[in-house]
Protein backbone atom coordinates (compact mmCIF):
# COMPACT_ATOMS: atom_id res chain seq x y z
CA UNK A 1 0.00 0.00 0.00
CA UNK A 2 2.62 2.55 1.05
CA UNK A 3 6.13 3.01 2.28
CA UNK A 4 7.69 4.87 5.16
CA UNK A 5 10.80 6.85 4.39
CA UNK A 6 13.16 8.47 6.84
CA UNK A 7 15.27 11.20 5.47
CA UNK A 8 18.25 13.49 5.94
CA UNK A 9 17.76 15.67 8.98
CA UNK A 10 15.57 18.65 8.21
CA UNK A 11 15.87 20.24 11.63
CA UNK A 12 17.87 23.18 10.28
CA UNK A 13 15.80 23.67 7.14
CA UNK A 14 12.91 26.11 6.84
CA UNK A 15 9.74 24.06 6.50
CA UNK A 16 7.47 26.91 7.53
CA UNK A 17 6.03 27.65 4.09
CA UNK A 18 4.21 25.33 1.66
CA UNK A 19 6.83 26.07 -0.99
CA UNK A 20 9.66 24.88 1.24
CA UNK A 21 7.77 21.75 2.30
CA UNK A 22 6.92 20.90 -1.31
CA UNK A 23 10.54 21.44 -2.30
CA UNK A 24 11.68 19.07 0.42
CA UNK A 25 9.37 16.16 -0.44
CA UNK A 26 11.27 14.88 -3.53
CA UNK A 27 14.47 14.89 -1.48
CA UNK A 28 12.73 13.09 1.37
CA UNK A 29 11.59 10.34 -0.99
CA UNK A 30 14.52 10.38 -3.41
CA UNK A 31 12.14 10.79 -6.37
CA UNK A 32 9.24 12.94 -7.56
CA UNK A 33 5.95 11.40 -6.35
CA UNK A 34 3.04 10.61 -8.65
CA UNK A 35 -0.48 9.39 -7.92
CA UNK A 36 0.19 9.35 -4.20
CA UNK A 37 -0.38 11.13 -0.93
CA UNK A 38 2.74 12.10 0.97
CA UNK A 39 2.64 12.74 4.72
CA UNK A 40 5.54 14.50 6.45
CA UNK A 41 5.37 13.16 9.99
CA UNK A 42 6.50 15.43 12.80
CA UNK A 43 7.77 14.78 16.31
CA UNK A 44 7.08 18.15 17.88
CA UNK A 45 8.94 20.66 15.72
CA UNK A 46 11.21 18.04 14.10
CA UNK A 47 10.56 16.06 10.93
CA UNK A 48 10.78 12.36 11.79
CA UNK A 49 9.69 10.50 8.66
CA UNK A 50 7.92 10.75 5.34
CA UNK A 51 5.12 8.40 4.35
CA UNK A 52 4.19 7.89 0.70
CA UNK A 53 1.04 5.93 -0.01
CA UNK A 54 -0.53 5.10 -3.34
CA UNK A 55 -3.90 6.73 -3.86
CA UNK A 56 -6.93 4.45 -4.24
CA UNK A 57 -8.31 3.95 -7.72
CA UNK A 58 -10.28 6.84 -9.17
CA UNK A 59 -13.68 5.42 -8.27
CA UNK A 60 -13.27 3.62 -4.95
CA UNK A 61 -16.12 2.71 -2.65
CA UNK A 62 -16.77 4.44 0.66
CA UNK A 63 -15.63 1.30 2.45
CA UNK A 64 -12.37 1.23 0.50
CA UNK A 65 -11.73 4.90 1.26
CA UNK A 66 -12.40 4.28 4.96
CA UNK A 67 -10.00 1.33 5.00
CA UNK A 68 -7.38 3.40 3.16
CA UNK A 69 -7.62 6.22 5.73
CA UNK A 70 -7.47 3.77 8.64
CA UNK A 71 -4.32 2.16 7.26
CA UNK A 72 -2.66 5.55 6.87
CA UNK A 73 -3.41 6.42 10.48
CA UNK A 74 -1.91 3.12 11.61
CA UNK A 75 1.23 3.76 9.56
CA UNK A 76 1.65 7.26 10.99
CA UNK A 77 1.49 5.84 14.51
CA UNK A 78 4.39 3.51 13.73
CA UNK A 79 6.59 6.61 14.15
CA UNK A 80 7.32 6.95 17.89
CA UNK A 81 5.90 10.11 19.48
CA UNK A 82 4.38 11.38 16.21
CA UNK A 83 2.46 14.59 16.88
CA UNK A 84 1.49 16.13 13.53
CA UNK A 85 1.61 15.78 9.76
CA UNK A 86 1.72 17.88 6.62
CA UNK A 87 -0.07 16.25 3.68
CA UNK A 88 0.49 16.68 -0.06
CA UNK A 89 -1.57 14.97 -2.75
CA UNK A 90 -0.14 14.32 -6.22
CA UNK A 91 -2.49 13.07 -8.95
CA UNK A 92 -1.69 14.83 -12.23
CA UNK A 93 -5.38 15.72 -12.56
CA UNK A 94 -6.57 19.24 -13.35
CA UNK A 95 -8.50 20.88 -10.49
CA UNK A 96 -11.97 22.28 -11.00
CA UNK A 97 -12.96 25.84 -10.26
CA UNK A 98 -13.72 25.49 -6.55
CA UNK A 99 -12.12 24.17 -3.37
CA UNK A 100 -14.49 21.24 -3.03
CA UNK A 101 -13.67 20.12 -6.57
CA UNK A 102 -9.98 19.59 -5.84
CA UNK A 103 -8.89 16.08 -6.85
CA UNK A 104 -9.20 13.57 -4.01
CA UNK A 105 -10.79 16.12 -1.69
CA UNK A 106 -13.13 13.38 -0.42
CA UNK A 107 -10.14 11.30 0.69
CA UNK A 108 -8.57 14.24 2.52
CA UNK A 109 -11.90 15.00 4.18
CA UNK A 110 -12.00 11.42 5.41
CA UNK A 111 -8.34 11.15 6.41
CA UNK A 112 -7.91 14.41 8.33
CA UNK A 113 -10.58 13.73 11.00
CA UNK A 114 -9.25 10.19 11.46
CA UNK A 115 -5.76 11.56 12.17
CA UNK A 116 -7.04 14.23 14.54
CA UNK A 117 -9.20 11.70 16.38
CA UNK A 118 -6.11 9.53 16.87
CA UNK A 119 -4.16 12.43 18.39
CA UNK A 120 -2.28 13.59 15.26
CA UNK A 121 -2.59 17.27 14.29
CA UNK A 122 -2.96 17.95 10.55
CA UNK A 123 -1.07 21.20 10.05
CA UNK A 124 -2.03 21.61 6.40
CA UNK A 125 -2.96 19.64 3.30
CA UNK A 126 -2.26 20.65 -0.29
CA UNK A 127 -3.12 19.51 -3.75
CA UNK A 128 0.03 19.73 -5.90
CA UNK A 129 -0.44 20.08 -9.64
CA UNK A 130 2.02 20.59 -12.45
CA UNK A 131 1.91 24.38 -12.20
CA UNK A 132 -0.20 25.31 -9.18
CA UNK A 133 -0.86 24.23 -5.64
CA UNK A 134 -4.06 24.53 -3.60
CA UNK A 135 -4.93 24.20 0.07
CA UNK A 136 -7.64 21.69 0.92
CA UNK A 137 -8.39 23.50 4.17
CA UNK A 138 -8.56 27.17 3.21
CA UNK A 139 -12.00 28.07 1.87
CA UNK A 140 -11.67 31.84 1.90
CA UNK A 141 -11.19 33.61 -1.43
CA UNK A 142 -9.55 36.45 0.52
CA UNK A 143 -6.42 34.41 1.30
CA UNK A 144 -6.66 31.32 -0.91
CA UNK A 145 -8.08 31.89 -4.38
CA UNK A 146 -9.99 28.95 -5.84
CA UNK A 147 -7.57 28.78 -8.76
CA UNK A 148 -4.76 28.20 -6.27
CA UNK A 149 -1.25 29.58 -6.20
CA UNK A 150 1.47 29.45 -8.79
CA UNK A 151 3.87 26.69 -7.98
CA UNK A 152 7.26 28.37 -7.63
CA UNK A 153 10.38 27.03 -9.25
CA UNK A 154 11.19 24.52 -6.53
CA UNK A 155 14.76 24.32 -7.79
CA UNK A 156 15.30 27.87 -6.53
CA UNK A 157 13.99 27.33 -3.01
CA UNK A 158 16.43 27.43 -0.11
CA UNK A 159 15.52 23.89 0.93
CA UNK A 160 16.20 22.44 -2.52
CA UNK A 161 19.51 24.27 -2.86
CA UNK A 162 20.71 23.16 0.56
CA UNK A 163 19.76 19.54 -0.15
CA UNK A 164 21.57 19.58 -3.49
CA UNK A 165 24.69 20.93 -1.80
CA UNK A 166 24.36 18.08 0.70
CA UNK A 167 24.43 15.56 -2.14
CA UNK A 168 20.73 14.86 -2.65
CA UNK A 169 19.48 14.41 -6.23
CA UNK A 170 15.87 13.24 -6.59
CA UNK A 171 15.15 10.98 -9.56
CA UNK A 172 12.22 11.43 -11.91
CA UNK A 173 11.27 7.84 -11.11
CA UNK A 174 12.27 5.30 -8.47
CA UNK A 175 15.30 3.29 -9.56
CA UNK A 176 14.30 -0.31 -10.29
CA UNK A 177 17.80 -1.76 -10.52
CA UNK A 178 18.02 -1.40 -14.29
CA UNK A 179 20.32 0.62 -16.49
CA UNK A 180 23.61 -0.67 -15.09
CA UNK A 181 26.15 -0.95 -17.90
CA UNK A 182 27.32 -4.45 -18.80
CA UNK A 183 30.98 -5.11 -18.03
CA UNK A 184 33.40 -5.42 -20.92
CA UNK A 185 34.81 -8.63 -19.41
CA UNK A 186 31.43 -10.18 -18.62
CA UNK A 187 32.02 -13.25 -20.80
CA UNK A 188 35.28 -14.02 -18.98
CA UNK A 189 33.63 -13.62 -15.58
CA UNK A 190 30.71 -15.84 -16.60
CA UNK A 191 33.09 -18.53 -17.88
CA UNK A 192 34.99 -18.53 -14.57
CA UNK A 193 31.71 -18.66 -12.65
CA UNK A 194 30.67 -21.79 -14.55
CA UNK A 195 34.07 -23.40 -13.92
CA UNK A 196 33.91 -22.67 -10.19
CA UNK A 197 30.34 -23.96 -9.98
CA UNK A 198 31.41 -27.29 -11.52
CA UNK A 199 34.54 -27.62 -9.41
CA UNK A 200 32.81 -26.82 -6.14
CA UNK A 201 29.81 -29.01 -6.97
CA UNK A 202 27.59 -27.09 -4.58
CA UNK A 203 30.09 -27.17 -1.71
CA UNK A 204 30.83 -23.47 -1.22
CA UNK A 205 33.75 -22.64 1.11
CA UNK A 206 31.77 -20.08 3.07
CA UNK A 207 34.51 -18.64 5.26
CA UNK A 208 36.80 -18.05 2.29
CA UNK A 209 34.05 -16.35 0.31
CA UNK A 210 32.98 -14.17 3.24
CA UNK A 211 36.63 -13.15 3.67
CA UNK A 212 36.67 -12.00 0.04
CA UNK A 213 33.59 -9.85 0.63
CA UNK A 214 35.09 -8.53 3.88
CA UNK A 215 38.30 -7.56 2.11
CA UNK A 216 36.38 -5.46 -0.39
CA UNK A 217 34.25 -3.83 2.31
CA UNK A 218 37.39 -2.96 4.29
CA UNK A 219 39.09 -1.33 1.30
CA UNK A 220 38.76 2.16 -0.08
CA UNK A 221 35.76 2.05 -2.46
CA UNK A 222 37.81 3.05 -5.52
CA UNK A 223 40.44 0.41 -4.74
CA UNK A 224 37.76 -2.22 -4.15
CA UNK A 225 36.09 -1.45 -7.48
CA UNK A 226 39.36 -1.70 -9.42
CA UNK A 227 40.21 -4.97 -7.75
CA UNK A 228 36.76 -6.40 -8.39
CA UNK A 229 36.72 -5.51 -12.07
CA UNK A 230 40.31 -6.60 -12.70
CA UNK A 231 40.05 -10.07 -11.12
CA UNK A 232 37.71 -12.28 -13.14
CA UNK A 233 38.05 -15.21 -10.73
CA UNK A 234 37.35 -13.10 -7.64
CA UNK A 235 34.28 -11.59 -9.27
CA UNK A 236 33.09 -15.04 -10.35
CA UNK A 237 33.47 -16.41 -6.84
CA UNK A 238 31.48 -13.50 -5.36
CA UNK A 239 28.68 -14.13 -7.84
CA UNK A 240 28.72 -17.82 -6.98
CA UNK A 241 28.49 -16.97 -3.28
CA UNK A 242 25.17 -15.20 -3.86
CA UNK A 243 23.53 -18.54 -4.59
CA UNK A 244 24.27 -19.56 -1.00
CA UNK A 245 21.44 -18.06 1.05
CA UNK A 246 23.51 -18.01 4.23
CA UNK A 247 26.28 -15.98 2.62
CA UNK A 248 23.76 -13.70 0.92
CA UNK A 249 22.03 -13.02 4.23
CA UNK A 250 25.26 -12.47 6.18
CA UNK A 251 26.44 -9.69 3.84
CA UNK A 252 24.36 -6.83 5.34
CA UNK A 253 25.51 -7.95 8.79
CA UNK A 254 29.11 -8.16 7.59
CA UNK A 255 28.83 -4.58 6.35
CA UNK A 256 26.82 -3.11 9.18
CA UNK A 257 28.30 -4.90 12.20
CA UNK A 258 31.83 -5.80 11.10
CA UNK A 259 33.86 -8.84 10.13
CA UNK A 260 34.45 -10.30 13.60
CA UNK A 261 30.76 -10.38 14.52
CA UNK A 262 29.88 -11.75 11.08
CA UNK A 263 32.22 -14.72 11.45
CA UNK A 264 30.92 -15.45 14.94
CA UNK A 265 27.36 -15.44 13.61
CA UNK A 266 28.34 -17.55 10.60
CA UNK A 267 29.79 -20.23 12.87
CA UNK A 268 26.68 -20.36 15.04
CA UNK A 269 24.22 -20.37 12.15
CA UNK A 270 26.24 -23.01 10.27
CA UNK A 271 25.84 -25.38 13.22
CA UNK A 272 22.07 -25.14 12.81
CA UNK A 273 21.74 -25.78 16.54
CA UNK A 274 22.83 -24.27 19.83
CA UNK A 275 22.20 -20.74 18.58
CA UNK A 276 23.69 -18.07 20.83
CA UNK A 277 24.13 -14.35 21.20
CA UNK A 278 25.90 -13.90 17.86
CA UNK A 279 23.17 -15.53 15.78
CA UNK A 280 20.50 -13.61 17.71
CA UNK A 281 22.25 -10.30 17.01
CA UNK A 282 22.53 -11.31 13.35
CA UNK A 283 18.80 -12.05 13.14
CA UNK A 284 17.85 -8.87 15.00
CA UNK A 285 20.03 -6.76 12.72
CA UNK A 286 18.50 -8.15 9.51
CA UNK A 287 15.00 -7.47 10.87
CA UNK A 288 15.97 -3.98 12.03
CA UNK A 289 15.29 -4.60 15.72
CA UNK A 290 18.91 -4.57 16.95
CA UNK A 291 19.72 -1.66 19.34
CA UNK A 292 23.00 -0.91 17.53
CA UNK A 293 24.12 1.85 15.20
CA UNK A 294 24.92 0.37 11.77
CA UNK A 295 28.30 1.11 10.22
CA UNK A 296 26.92 3.34 7.48
CA UNK A 297 30.22 3.76 5.64
CA UNK A 298 30.55 0.01 5.13
CA UNK A 299 26.87 -0.32 4.23
CA UNK A 300 27.40 2.34 1.54
CA UNK A 301 30.30 0.26 0.20
CA UNK A 302 28.09 -2.83 0.07
CA UNK A 303 25.54 -0.83 -1.92
CA UNK A 304 28.09 0.24 -4.54
CA UNK A 305 29.61 -3.25 -4.82
CA UNK A 306 26.20 -4.82 -5.35
CA UNK A 307 25.16 -2.18 -7.84
CA UNK A 308 28.40 -2.67 -9.77
CA UNK A 309 27.92 -6.43 -9.87
CA UNK A 310 24.54 -6.02 -11.56
CA UNK A 311 26.57 -5.35 -14.71
CA UNK A 312 27.77 -8.95 -14.78
CA UNK A 313 25.18 -10.92 -12.77
CA UNK A 314 22.45 -13.18 -14.14
CA UNK A 315 19.45 -15.10 -12.84
CA UNK A 316 19.55 -15.92 -9.13
CA UNK A 317 22.62 -13.74 -8.64
CA UNK A 318 20.76 -10.68 -9.92
CA UNK A 319 17.81 -11.44 -7.63
CA UNK A 320 20.16 -11.65 -4.65
CA UNK A 321 21.84 -8.35 -5.55
CA UNK A 322 18.51 -6.57 -5.98
CA UNK A 323 17.41 -7.84 -2.58
CA UNK A 324 20.65 -6.70 -0.95
CA UNK A 325 20.25 -3.26 -2.54
CA UNK A 326 16.65 -3.21 -1.37
CA UNK A 327 17.68 -4.12 2.17
CA UNK A 328 20.24 -1.28 2.22
CA UNK A 329 17.56 1.19 1.13
CA UNK A 330 15.17 -0.18 3.74
CA UNK A 331 17.89 0.14 6.41
CA UNK A 332 18.37 3.77 5.38
CA UNK A 333 14.65 4.37 5.71
CA UNK A 334 13.95 4.53 1.96
CA UNK A 335 10.90 2.32 1.94
CA UNK A 336 9.54 3.16 -1.51
CA UNK A 337 12.92 2.63 -3.17
CA UNK A 338 13.39 -0.63 -1.33
CA UNK A 339 9.99 -1.92 -2.41
CA UNK A 340 10.73 -1.16 -6.06
CA UNK A 341 13.96 -3.21 -5.92
CA UNK A 342 12.23 -6.15 -4.24
CA UNK A 343 9.60 -5.92 -6.97
CA UNK A 344 12.31 -6.07 -9.64
CA UNK A 345 13.72 -9.22 -8.06
CA UNK A 346 10.26 -10.78 -8.19
CA UNK A 347 9.94 -9.86 -11.86
CA UNK A 348 13.12 -11.87 -12.46
CA UNK A 349 11.87 -14.74 -10.29
CA UNK A 350 8.32 -14.58 -8.85
CA UNK A 351 9.24 -17.32 -6.37
CA UNK A 352 12.35 -15.64 -4.94
CA UNK A 353 11.57 -16.02 -1.26
CA UNK A 354 13.65 -13.19 0.22
CA UNK A 355 12.05 -10.66 -2.11
CA UNK A 356 8.59 -11.94 -1.18
CA UNK A 357 9.27 -11.66 2.56
CA UNK A 358 10.97 -8.27 2.43
CA UNK A 359 8.31 -6.88 0.12
CA UNK A 360 5.58 -7.82 2.59
CA UNK A 361 7.58 -6.33 5.46
CA UNK A 362 8.01 -3.01 3.68
CA UNK A 363 4.41 -2.88 2.47
CA UNK A 364 3.24 -3.28 6.06
CA UNK A 365 5.09 -0.06 6.96
CA UNK A 366 7.67 -1.77 9.16
CA UNK A 367 11.00 0.03 9.35
CA UNK A 368 14.20 -0.63 11.32
CA UNK A 369 14.21 0.71 14.87
CA UNK A 370 17.20 2.93 14.19
CA UNK A 371 15.52 5.02 11.47
CA UNK A 372 13.49 7.02 14.00
CA UNK A 373 16.54 7.58 16.23
CA UNK A 374 18.55 10.62 15.04
CA UNK A 375 21.65 9.29 16.81
CA UNK A 376 21.60 6.00 14.87
CA UNK A 377 19.81 6.72 11.60
CA UNK A 378 21.45 7.14 8.22
CA UNK A 379 21.94 10.71 7.08
CA UNK A 380 23.25 12.25 3.89
CA UNK A 381 26.85 13.29 4.35
CA UNK A 382 28.96 15.96 2.73
CA UNK A 383 32.73 15.75 3.12
CA UNK A 384 32.31 13.61 6.19
CA UNK A 385 29.80 15.94 7.88
CA UNK A 386 26.11 15.50 8.39
CA UNK A 387 24.20 17.27 5.66
CA UNK A 388 22.10 19.33 8.05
Amino acid sequence: MGCMTTTPSASNFSLASPEEVLAYIPHALGFYPRNAVVLLIMQGSCLAATLRVDLPRTECSSATAAQWAEQLVQLVHKVPDATAVFAAVYTGQVPGGSHDSLPKHELVERLAPELVHSGIQVRDAWYVGANRWHSYFCLSENCCPSEGFDLPDLALTETHLRMVVAGSAPEEQIWDGGGVAEWGNKSAVRMNQEILARELSGSVPRESLVKDWAGLLDADPAVAERRLRADDVLCASLLLSLSDRMIRDILPYLAGRGTLRAFEALKEVSRASDFGRASQDFSDFLLGTAPCTPDWDRIERLWFLCRDLLGVAEGEEACALLCLLGWVNWAKGKGSSALRLFGSALKNDPEYRLAQLMGKLVESGEMPSWVADPARAWRLRLEGRLSA
